[in-house]
């Protein structure tokens, strides 16, 4: 009898240290995958950021090229308001003269 409490006592300290074993493992396993998660997410983070650069310097390029055409629509109107304004320039230098010396105009 004595030898079989013996057999069945190192079979359940046999079993213990495959369950510690195979706990062991999981942990590791777990913490494993853990740190290959954070690392993806890190890397990730990165091509994101390298995937972002082309469309802001698309999105910038373009904002820049908008810019510059209104700069050039708005001084392209400056100068025909300009020329429209020495254009007429004489008419009303004139009619305010009349208007001053009281004379009509036709």
């Amino acid at each position: 009898m004595e030898e079989v409490l013996k057999r069945l006592l190192e079979a359940e300290m046999a079993a213990e240290a495959r369950v510690d074993d195979a706990d062991h493992a999981r942990k590791e396993s777990i913490q494993q995958a853990l740190d290959d998660v954070r690392r993806l997410e890190v890397e990730f983070e990165r091509q994101v950021e390298a995937r972002r650069r082309p469309f802001l310097a698309a999105a910038e390029e373009g904002a820049q090229r908008r810019v510059e055409e209104m700069q050039a629509a708005s001084a392209a109107r400056q100068r025909e308001l300009r020329e429209l304004a020495a254009r007429n320039e004489s008419a009303a230098i004139g009619a305010a003269l009349a208007l001053m010396l009281g004379e009509k105009q036709s």
